[in-house]
């Protein structure tokens, strides 16, 4: 594993996109840089698609997938199956993160505490 791994942080919504706002915006300001945000919207009648696309926009670390409802772990599992990171960070639609949570996880010597790594999938 390469000295900055990449994180995929993955984010499945289903109704909540009024919690999602807060959520990405906590994932934008990590001190730790390499990391992308893979939104998924497990056909949400609500406008989480407005707010994941705007997120989009403002920064391509952003991803943003729509599927029909299949429930949380599908949701999930279809963002991994999506992700180019080393490293997986399962993140509900309604948690926030503090600014140096990849930080500080990062610096652990054990990695595997915080995050899932790809290669123990």
């Amino acid at each position: 594993m390469n000295s900055s791994p990449l994180v995929s942080i993955i984010i499945p919504c289903y109704n909540q996109a009024k919690f999602l706002q807060e959520t990405l915006q906590s994932v934008n300001h990590q001190t730790y840089s390499n990391w992308e945000c893979i939104i998924i919207n497990d056909g949400s009648p609500d406008n989480t698609e407005e707010i994941a696309l705007e997120w989009c926009y403002k920064d391509v670390r952003f991803k943003y997938f729509k599927k029909e409802n299949g429930g949380l772990s599908s949701a999930r599992n279809f963002g991994i199956l999506h992700a180019r990171g080393d490293l997986i960070l399962p993140l509900d639609a309604d948690d926030k993160i503090s600014k140096n949570y990849l930080s500080i996880s990062h610096r652990l010597q054990s990695l595997q505490y915080s995050f899932l790594s790809r290669s123990a999938l």
